[in-house]
């Protein structure tokens, strides 16, 4: 059974899947870079306090990498300028990730970093998604 954070993160890779030209969002991270542009989904940091007896309120960055081919850097950055307002514009029409979350936590940012993938050269935009839980406390 998957659990809050497991459909948070099928969410943010289904809405990378949707911007065009991602072709891979695997729910988990591959090994390789075979198919590129891919999306890899992950929990960066977070927080969590006690809001009222029996809830607890967590705030969590989930990074959201997308990977493009490096093999030109204008194509990568092509990429990059259609990716970007793609993925920011979905997430705004999204806020409650499906109703997985309470919601997107604003504001989101993301950085571009020429990075690789295992051994292939990729350029990243490395998104980091705040998202916001309640759940009941267990006693």
């Amino acid at each position: 059974m998957a659990g809050i954070i497991d459909n948070a993160i099928t969410r943010l890779q289904q809405i990378a899947l949707e911007c065009a030209p991602v072709k891979s969002a695997p729910q988990q991270p591959p090994e390789s870079a075979a198919v590129l542009p891919v999306s890899v989904a992950h929990i960066v940091s977070g927080n969590g306090e006690v809001q009222s007896r029996g809830e607890v309120q967590m705030i969590l960055n989930i990074g959201v990498d997308i990977h493009v081919n490096m093999q030109t850097l204008k194509s990568a950055y092509d990429q990059m300028n259609t990716i970007i307002p793609a993925y920011l514009k979905r997430l705004a029409g999204d806020p409650t990730l499906n109703s997985s979350v309470v919601t997107i936590v604003y504001p989101v940012t993301f950085e571009i970093v020429a990075t690789q993938w295992n051994t292939t050269p990729t350029l990243m935009a490395g998104f980091t998604v705040p998202i916001k839980f309640r759940e009941d406390t267990i006693e």
